[in-house]
């Protein structure tokens, strides 16, 4: 399932290549992008049930810039950065919300810290132990069947039991240029 907010990247470029209008009026490519961001935003938020607020604008605007795995708290300094006026505490809110929606993804870090991702196509992400790193790795297919999905249907066919989710982790170390493990 693709983000629709990512399907909405070209309006964001369009707000990344533009930059914001010089003049008094504040009118220009620049501000046409950022409201036709806004508009994209405020559909898909309505689209799953949400309000439109200016934090989750934010939030989803800068997931979507390109692809990336990101902690609460460095979500948080990077829009302080951009000068957004939010709290931690409100980052912490949006993207929990956010998450439920199904517009962002989360899962555990190389230290067990929450990040997110904008990507909620099916994939996995490989993690390095050592420096954190996330490499997302495209879904195999077992007998033409997602690996999540296999894995549910096999357990569950296996044990009796209902499986209500599938959490794939994959973590190690990248090689080094010998062909060694680090």
């Amino acid at each position: 399932m693709r983000n629709p907010l990512i399907d909405a990247a070209d309006t964001h470029e369009l707000l990344l290549e533009g930059g914001p209008s010089v003049g008094g009026d504040g009118a220009g490519p620049g501000r046409e992008a950022a409201n036709e961001l806004e508009g994209a935003v405020r559909d898909v938020l309505r689209d799953r049930g949400l309000r439109y607020s200016r934090p989750r604008e934010a939030i989803l605007a800068f997931m979507a810039e390109e692809p990336r795995h990101v902690s609460a708290e460095s979500l948080y300094q990077s829009l302080r950065e951009r000068g957004e006026d939010l709290s931690l505490s409100t980052v912490y809110l949006n993207l929990g919300v956010l998450v439920e929606a199904g517009l962002l993804r989360e899962f555990k870090g190389a230290q067990g810290e929450s990040l997110y991702d904008a990507s909620v196509e099916p994939h996995d992400h490989l993690i390095c132990r050592e420096t954190g790193e996330v490499v997302d790795v495209p879904m195999p297919l077992v007998d033409g069947v997602a690996l999540p999905d296999f894995l549910r249907d096999h357990v569950e066919r296996v044990t009796g039991w209902t499986v209500d989710e599938v959490h794939l982790s994959l973590r190690g170390r990248p090689k080094r240029s010998g062909g060694e493990a680090n």
